[in-house]
């Protein structure tokens, strides 16, 4: 369950997660439950089923993301018709039917055309019925106005969710990284060596803890886990800003010897939690959550917050070094609680 875990996490987390291949018309694969052919979405997927997209005018690098192309698109303050045909070239060499939908949707450097947009919404994987049939609906409706449409407008499955929470995530790591860059710009070149090596040590952190320390039972859980990767990361990277801009908490070395006996008092706590499955003995109570996990995710703390004790000495100004240790460590104490269900 633990490889599973991982693997889903960076399954959803790459780039390609979202290009969802060409499977059968409708592409009903996932669906799980029965339909008819008399349903209207049904109807209206059967309705365009002729319509094929114009072939691509200019050539895309074989390795593309085409939803990651998007995305970034989307975000700029314009975006030139040229760039638009490099998405859309994407798209239609990777199958990637829901970047066509959102661009024949939103009129994204194509006429906006409904029909075309429902032809690749009905091609879609990886979509649950409740999905397919709220989004043909949503299309045929049109979407608010200044709203643009979106694949994720729709979803209701965990599957799904795990894809949108990965476009989120890219999305804020772009603008997290752009924060600190402009942060840490006019800082002394040690001082950026030592962010390097603290900005590793914190996604080595995040990455593992968030996955391994999410209960991976559910069809959300996926989700779950990018969920808890996307709030550390968000996390550490505020606590660097606040570092250097000398707003952390003020603490004193009590302050720290106090939080420090309060995380060890839990983390001994949940250590101590027993199995309650006879056949995977190491796993926190009826979770998937394994002991061996959350010690390894302990020692990965303790190296992010010697790097960030490190940088922090590297800086001519800012939080003192108690402040950093006893937030850091609050912190962690928190993420153990709640593995026992405190709040």
């Amino acid at each position: 369950m633990r490889r599973v875990a991982l693997a889903w996490a960076a399954m959803a987390l790459s780039a390609s997660a979202v290009v969802l291949a060409a499977g059968p018309y409708p592409n009903t694969a996932s669906f799980g439950v029965p339909f008819s052919r008399d349903e209207d979405w049904y109807k209206q997927c059967m309705r365009v089923e002729q319509l094929q997209p114009a072939p691509a005018q200019v050539r895309t690098a074989p390795d593309c993301s085409a939803t990651d192309l998007y995305d970034r698109k989307r975000s700029q303050a314009s975006t030139s018709q040229a760039e638009w045909d490099q998405v859309r070239a994407c798209a239609l060499a990777k199958h990637d039917n829901a970047v066509l939908m959102m661009l024949y949707a939103n009129g994204y450097g194509v006429p906006r055309d409904t029909d075309r947009a429902i032809r690749h919404a009905c091609s879609v994987d990886r979509v649950a019925k409740a999905e397919m049939e709220s989004r043909i609906e949503h299309l045929r409706k049109g979407q608010q106005a200044g709203k643009p449409f979106d694949l994720c407008d729709d979803i209701t499955s965990g599957s799904m969710g795990a894809v949108c929470t990965a476009r989120r995530e890219a999305q804020d790591s772009r603008l997290r990284d752009a924060r600190l860059e402009r942060a840490s710009s006019t800082l002394p070149a040690a001082s950026r060596t030592a962010l390097a090596r603290l900005r590793q040590a914190a996604e080595r952190y995040a990455a593992e803890a968030g996955s391994a320390e999410t209960d991976m039972q559910g069809t959300a859980a996926a989700d779950f886990a990018l969920q808890n990767q996307a709030r550390l990361r968000e996390q550490t990277m505020q606590t660097m800003l606040d570092t250097m801009a000398g707003k952390l908490p003020p603490a004193s070395a009590e302050d720290f010897a106090q939080s420090d006996r309060q995380l060890n008092e839990t983390y001994g706590k949940v250590m101590a939690i027993p199995s309650t499955q006879d056949d995977h003995p190491d796993r926190i109570g009826d979770s998937t959550i394994e002991h061996a996990s959350v010690r390894k995710d302990q020692r990965l703390w303790l190296a992010y917050r010697d790097a960030f004790l490190a940088f922090r000495a590297s800086l001519p100004s800012g939080s003192n070094a108690d402040a950093i240790r006893t937030l850091l460590t609050s912190q962690r104490s928190a993420g153990l609680r709640a593995l026992k269900g405190d709040r």
